[in-house]
């Protein structure tokens, strides 16, 4: 009875296919109903698009690894938890103060704001947004969220496993190249890292000031792991470029 509700059961007896063509309109059908599930019907329930990502880096190592697929939900700003700074300019600015570059940062300054210092715990949501610098999606957690005075609403954002929030522009004295970004190898002798979230050409910046409409959501769960099924398949279409540098963090 309940194979009648199989859009594949139908087809086959259209056509009267048995063997290999009828496995093969198996596999089609649950290709078709699983990305109509997936590009349609979750994205609606969840109200996020895509409704799930595949976890690529170790930069929030210790709760989400290589391969896990976070399924997210659709959010606005008042719904994320991360601590609230109210800014009396339109300029997004904080300050850190480390040692070294290797330093968790634990305090966000903010020059104008009440209040004026924030802690960065692990207490703030996870989101996954859209870089407006690389376009890439990233899965970070929300250390603050910003509403500047004309009312514009942004996230500052951070890697558990990341020393720096994701928008820190350091102070640097040596530069060497990375990919498309640069990294300081020296720090500058006054260690005062001023992190302008304004500046989107600086090229240590890893993405932007996160605006309130770049979040796709946040995450409500996660599937270990089961993301590097993907993962292979796309390394095997890409001719060895689909995996990240880890397979495991």
């Amino acid at each position: 009875m309940l194979e009648k509700l199989d859009p594949a059961y139908w087809i086959k007896k259209r056509y009267s296919l048995t063997g290999w063509k009828a496995e093969v309109v198996d596999v089609l059908v649950a290709f078709a109903i699983a990305a109509l599930v997936y590009y349609g019907i979750a994205p609606l329930i969840l109200g996020a698009n895509p409704p799930a990502v595949i976890v690529q880096s170790c930069s929030m190592k210790g709760v989400l690894n290589v391969g896990d697929v976070v399924v997210l939900k659709g959010v606005s700003f008042d719904e994320v938890n991360a601590p609230i700074v109210h800014l009396n300019s339109t300029n997004v600015t904080f300050k850190i103060i480390p040692s070294s570059r290797h330093e968790q940062t634990r305090v966000l300054f903010f020059p104008d704001g009440s209040p004026n210092k924030v802690n960065v715990t692990k207490s703030g949501d996870i989101i996954v947004y859209i870089s407006p610098i690389s376009g890439r999606q990233i899965i970070h957690r929300v250390i603050a969220k910003v509403i500047t005075s004309d009312g514009k609403k942004y996230y500052i954002t951070k890697g558990d496993a990341n020393p720096i929030p994701d928008q820190a522009k350091i102070d640097c004295d040596e530069w060497v190249v990375n990919g498309n970004y640069l990294r300081c190898i020296k720090l500058s002798d006054n260690v005062t890292d001023t992190c302008t979230l304004a500046d989107k050409n600086w090229p240590g910046c890893i993405s932007s000031p996160v605006p309130e409409g770049a979040v796709i959501g946040k995450d409500i769960f996660v599937i270990p792991l089961v993301g590097h099924v993907k993962l292979a398949v796309w390394h095997l279409l890409t001719l060895g470029h689909g995996y990240p540098d880890k397979i495991t963090c």
